[in-house]
């Protein structure tokens, strides 16, 4: 027999779900465009080999990749980023920087899903590339905490964690680490261990114990001040923590990311009650056009996916009720010339408008219309025809009320 079910880890999306999918991707596209970002996409289906140039061969146990026709190693996108890439190396010369782009892509990995992560996935991307200036990171992050606000979201509710590579990296040899492996991995750990599981790791890894354990115990500008005064470069941190909404931000040293693609500042964001993965999450990388063959390109961005905010918005009762903001002509009796051309007023007028096309009595053409959550109805009838009248009704409150058929033409 087949399985009706959906591909594990994908969704099927009804309208009321849809609704709710599309009010996530319209805060993300109108708070991009009102700080001057503009939308590109690209193709589902692209090579393997642009993703594994990016993260290795090993990326593939995480791809739906397949041959094609012609035998070439194709695979869904598992993310932008690459894409991205390619396009600044194809088109980058024909184009004026900064470039200030986002995009909403559907996007495939072959994980195991949970709450939160999924196979198939929507994710809200945001980057500017040419602009060494970390002015760049400050309009990142600033469009990125725009983009929460935009829901609802308040600083209560979200925190998002700075942190420096290029301090981490200098950490490495001020502080005598030689497994500089697992001191990142230690890092990386950290808001996943408890406090006394951290500091032993601390002990065993790092020569200047008691220097590293105080710097890990300051936040924010009393690190700043102290990082300042033992020699380590602040400066872009500094300007970050200066130009971004104060109230979200937190200097985190353990927040690392991604080793061999960040490059400086990195980012990410979580819920304050700690019960969600992170929302969002990026940083500067700027070798990755290099990487994949064009020339040395600043370049720094945020991807947010949606499956992790929709469980965060759901939990702060931020997501809408599904709401039809079409009315619904509803008829009595041999009417629908009258009703079509009241329909075609409507339309020209930008109301969107639904119609009977039954014979089912008036209670279940109102009864249809709130299932599909409109809350207006236009009821004509036959003999309210006769005094050139219609009804108009409220769903939600029961009023009626007597309206001229004439206003309509």
């Amino acid at each position: 027999m087949t399985n009706l079910q959906p591909y594990i880890g994908t969704r099927d999306f009804l309208p009321s779900d849809w609704d709710k999918e599309l009010f996530i991707a319209n805060k993300w596209r109108s708070s991009s465009k009102m700080m001057g970002f503009e939308e590109y996409d690209a193709p589902t289906i692209e090579e393997v080999s642009l993703f594994t140039r990016k993260s290795g061969e090993e990326i593939k146990s995480q791809l739906f990749y397949f041959k094609d026709r012609g035998d070439r190693e194709v695979c869904l996108r598992p993310e932008l980023t690459p894409q991205l890439a390619r396009f600044v190396i194809m088109y980058g010369k024909g184009l004026k920087k900064p470039l200030k782009w986002f995009s909403i892509p559907r996007c495939f990995r072959y994980e195991r899903p949970q709450k939160g992560r999924l196979r198939e996935f929507f994710q809200y991307n945001a980057d500017i590339i040419g602009e060494v200036s970390v002015l760049a990171t400050v309009e990142i992050l600033n469009l990125a905490i725009s983009t929460l606000e935009s829901f609802g979201l308040k600083s209560n509710d979200i925190v998002v964690r700075v942190n420096s590579r290029v301090l981490i990296d200098s950490f490495v040899k001020r502080f005598g680490v030689e497994d500089k492996s697992a001191f990142y991995l230690l890092l990386d750990k950290k808001l996943k261990i408890t406090p006394k599981e951290f500091d032993d790791g601390l002990r065993n890894l790092v020569k200047e114990y008691d220097l590293a354990k105080r710097l890990f115990s300051l936040t924010d500008k009393e690190l700043i001040v102290e990082l300042d005064s033992l020699g380590f470069d602040v400066s872009r941190l500094k300007t970050v923590v200066e130009l971004c909404n104060p109230e979200y931000l937190e200097v985190d040293l353990s927040i690392v990311r991604g080793l061999d693609y960040y490059t400086d500042i990195v980012f990410e964001a979580y819920d304050r009650g700690g019960k969600f993965r992170a929302i969002f999450g990026g940083g500067e990388y700027n070798n990755l056009v290099s990487d994949f063959g064009g020339e040395k390109t600043p370049a720094v961005g945020f991807a947010e996916g949606d499956a992790v905010l929709f469980e965060v918005l759901k939990d702060k009762k931020l997501l809408p009720d599904y709401l039809n903001n079409s009315v619904f002509i509803a008829t009595v009796g041999n009417v629908m010339t009258e009703a079509l051309k009241l329909r075609n007023f409507l339309l020209k007028k930008g109301v969107s408008c639904d119609i009977n096309m039954s014979e089912r009595n008036l209670s279940k053409q109102f009864e249809y219309a709130e299932n599909r959550g409109i809350h207006k109805v236009y009821i004509i009838g036959e003999k309210d025809l006769e005094k050139d009248t219609i009804t108009v009704k409220d769903l939600v409150s029961g009023k009626e009320e007597k309206v001229k058929l004439s206003k309509f033409s």
